[in-house]
């Protein structure tokens, strides 16, 4: 029986490990690609993120300037962590000083391109000459040995003649003309093959030093390379470091944002006048039918796993998250999940950065920026939601106004405390959806609904209590994800 259950056991093991995927090892030859990917100010997903980790892990093994920095850093992070708001403000400025960087680093990276096809112009033209160079030499050098031959040989027959003349003497004045005549055609024709070989090699030597020139330009140009190389080098681990210390901050910043968002406003600056509203609407209220199903809150996002609920991806420092980031281009719509009422809007933050606590001076919550809750009917279920982040003064709809499923409320933006594009959204059982019109008119003004603050409410999530109102729903629930 114990043999048999090993063999199952066995079994299933070596099925599990032939359909488990294998991740493979990313290729980071091409340094500026990766470190433009993992510097640039933009959202990136886990696997993006999980890359970007292992890239820094490789560059500080290449690299002991970065290596010597990421250990500086590392060892400020407790004082990161107890100064949290003020690092926080300074990611901004970092991310200036690597756009900046960024751009330099590019230049130099197409002035590197601009001289490597100047260099490989220039060694194929001193190929080319230095071919041509040695033909020459090896006319000449031709040449000459012609020339030397005639000449040896002329030499040769003069001294023959001579001594027959002085020996035997001439037999007429004609001969004595005709022997005349023949030395002067030979010398004139070595005279001119001589002149010729001197303009050669007085060409050659020109040609010579003109590859001298070229030499010496393209030795200037390989120095001017290596050197626009070591900038960049240097200039990217400056950047990857300025990136790490961000991201250090980035990630100590996530551990502690729900407990920042529960110290600032937790009721709504503005409940009187909601309750005031919902009492004129009253009889609205009552009309609102409940809406078959959900409807995705953002058109054309979809949802976060880095930013994923209840947790941050261990690659993006793993804090508690209460919502899901829904990733989105700037100005997407934001639309009603159900049939229901706007509780609440608050508008007036600009673009955001971390650690920027913008919406508690409109009576939202702190980094909310711009911000609009709803509460729906669907499926028989009573349900409240928000929308984080959104853009300043896009809203189509306030408080009181009974919207559709699929009705446009606002667009997306990056506003309070928010380094891009994205809506944080968050949902909310509230029970039966009977009790709809009730609830609007008896709100108390929590923006959490009864579910808690900070890190403390993860212990009253619908996945943990049993679905037991109120608790938090895991968009990825309801969406899939």
């Amino acid at each position: 029986m114990k043999k048999k259950a090993a063999k199952t056991l066995l079994a299933a093991l070596l099925a599990f490990a032939v359909i488990l995927p294998v991740q493979a090892e990313d290729d980071f030859s091409d340094v500026t690609y990766w470190t433009e990917l993992c510097t640039k100010d933009q959202s990136l997903d886990r696997a993006q993120r999980q890359s970007c980790n292992a890239f820094m892990e490789y560059m500080q093994d290449q690299s002991s300037v970065l290596s010597e920095r990421v250990k500086e850093i590392d060892a400020k992070k407790a004082e990161i962590s107890s100064n949290i708001l003020v690092y926080a403000r300074k990611v901004s400025e970092y991310q200036t000083q690597a756009d900046a960087m960024t751009v330099e680093i590019n230049n130099l990276t197409a002035e590197i391109t601009e001289l490597n096809t100047d260099i490989g112009i220039k060694e194929k033209t001193v190929s080319e000459h230095q071919a041509e160079i040695e033909k020459d030499e090896a006319e000449i050098g031709a040449a000459k040995t012609k020339i030397l031959e005639r000449i040896e040989s002329a030499q040769s027959t003069m001294r023959l003649n001579q001594y027959l003349d002085i020996l035997m003497g001439a037999n007429s004045f004609d001969d004595l003309m005709r022997i005349a005549s023949g030395l002067k055609d030979i010398m004139l024709y070595d005279e001119v093959t001589i002149r010729e070989l001197s303009s050669s090699i007085d060409a050659l030597n020109q040609e010579k030093e003109k590859l001298q020139t070229e030499i010496t330009e393209l030795a200037s140009k390989k120095e001017t390379l290596a050197a626009k190389k070591n900038e960049q080098v240097t200039k990217q681990t400056e950047l990857l470091a300025l990136s790490y210390q961000a991201q250090v901050i980035e990630d100590e910043f996530r551990k502690q944002k729900v407990d920042l968002e529960a110290e600032g406003n937790r009721i709504a600056g503005d409940i009187e006048a909601i309750k005031k509203k919902m009492a004129e609407i009253a009889e609205h209220l009552r009309e609102v039918v409940a809406a078959n199903g959900f409807t995705f809150p953002i058109v054309g996002g979809s949802l976060s796993t880095g930013g994923g609920t209840w947790h941050y991806a261990a690659s993006f420092g793993g804090g508690v998250h209460l919502g899901n980031d829904i990733q989105c281009r700037l100005g997407s719509d934001a639309v009603a999940i159900g049939n229901g009422v706007v509780l609440k809007t608050a508008d007036g933050c600009g673009y955001g950065y971390l650690g920027n606590g913008c919406g508690v001076a409109n009576g939202g919550t702190w980094g909310g920026g711009n911000q609009l809750y709803l509460l729906v009917k669907i499926n028989g279920g009573l349900y409240a939601c928000k929308y984080i982040h959104l853009l300043a003064g896009s809203f189509v709809v306030q408080k009181g106004d009974i919207v559709q499923a699929g009705q446009k409320l606002a667009k997306t933006g990056s506003s309070g405390n928010s380094t891009g594009p994205h809506c944080h959204f968050e949902i909310y059982y509230l029970g039966s959806a009977d009790n709809f019109a009730n609830y609007a008119q008896n709100w108390n003004g929590d923006m959490a609904f009864g579910c808690g603050w900070g890190s403390a409410a993860l212990a009253n999530t619908c996945d943990r209590n049993g679905n037991k109102a109120p608790c938090r729903v895991r968009p990825e629930d309801v969406y899939g994800g």
